[in-house]
């Protein structure tokens, strides 16, 4: 496979494509309360599953999507269809007593709501919002201590790198969450942009995004846009590299189509691989900290 499917790893990181970004009516809940903590749950987002298996919920899950895939677990539960195209059929073979949703499933939401099958939305936009899901999760679980414990130690991992990275020169940082791959060169970029969790890591790992905010969270950016930027540092997230026809170094290389860039001459193009890189759920400190390590060699980051 030559190609990184965009839609499919902003499908992780946001979900949804614009059409489904309208106003929740009112009358639809975003949370609807049996008598007891739910014992058959399913999750419609990759990162909701994440974290509700990092709660010790696993035993709870009786359906995913097929987007699902950590942990390995997951991936052996119930698939109920995709991000934007669950099967309503299968959600309601299982039983559930809750379903779980992103703010942003908001079709999902109002099927869901008109089939009285109970629902519980979270927020997976922003860091805060990725957050405050443990919480929201483990309460509506039962399992307060659970999400009391995962926060904090989400928070002391933030805390870490921003401690060893405070004083330092924040260099410029592009971060392209997709491209096309294996052409050898580089044609565009779906860039992060500002007001979202990537836009977050990067000031958390001691960065400053290069993109400038125009409100766009994934915008696409050409070669000539990106000589105009002109980044310190370009880190390219690529999810699905374990299965690419080409290397890191190979990816890295394609750079050299755009000239002038002072990442590019410095040495200073890197390569995440890794699913966890595209999904906003408890696993973001560990994308938030490997990209510490990539923006600060400097830093003895294996010191206590």
């Amino acid at each position: 496979m030559n190609r990184i499917t965009i839609a499919a790893i902003l499908i992780a990181v946001f979900g949804v494509s614009a059409a489904l970004r309208s106003v929740i009516p009112r009358d639809v809940p975003t949370a609807e309360a049996p008598e007891s903590a739910p014992q058959r749950i399913v999750s419609l987002a990759p990162s909701i599953t994440e974290t509700l298996y990092a709660l010790g919920l696993g035993d709870r899950v009786v359906g995913v999507t097929r987007y699902c895939l950590y942990p390995p677990e997951a991936q052996q539960t119930t698939i109920v269809g995709g991000f934007v195209d669950p099967s309503y059929e299968a959600i309601l073979a299982l039983r559930p007593d809750l379903v779980t949703v992103l703010e942003i499933h908001t079709e999902a939401r109002q099927r869901l709501h008109t089939l009285d099958v109970p629902v519980l939305a979270v927020d997976h936009r922003t860091i805060d919002g990725i957050l405050a899901s443990f919480t929201t999760l483990a309460d509506r679980m039962d399992v307060e201590e659970a999400g009391t414990r995962l926060t904090q130690a989400c928070r002391e991992r933030i805390e870490n790198v921003q401690r060893r990275t405070e004083g330092l020169a924040r260099p410029r940082v592009l971060l392209s969450s997709a491209r096309e791959l294996g052409k050898g060169r580089v044609e565009s970029v779906y860039a992060a942009g500002r007001r979202q969790w990537y836009d977050e890591l990067i000031a958390y790992a001691g960065g400053e995004n290069a993109y400038p905010d125009d409100g766009i969270a994934f915008p696409e950016v050409a070669p000539e846009g990106l000589i105009r930027l002109d980044p310190d540092v370009i880190v390219e997230l690529v999810p699905e590299l374990e299965r690419a026809r080409y290397t890191a170094d190979e990816i890295v290389a394609e750079w050299r189509s755009v000239p002038g860039l002072r990442a590019v001459r410095e040495g200073r193009v890197y390569v995440m691989p890794g699913h966890h890189v595209a999904i906003p759920g408890p696993r973001f400190v560990q994308t938030l900290e490997e990209l510490a390590r990539v923006l600060h060699p400097e830093v003895e980051w294996d010191a206590p």
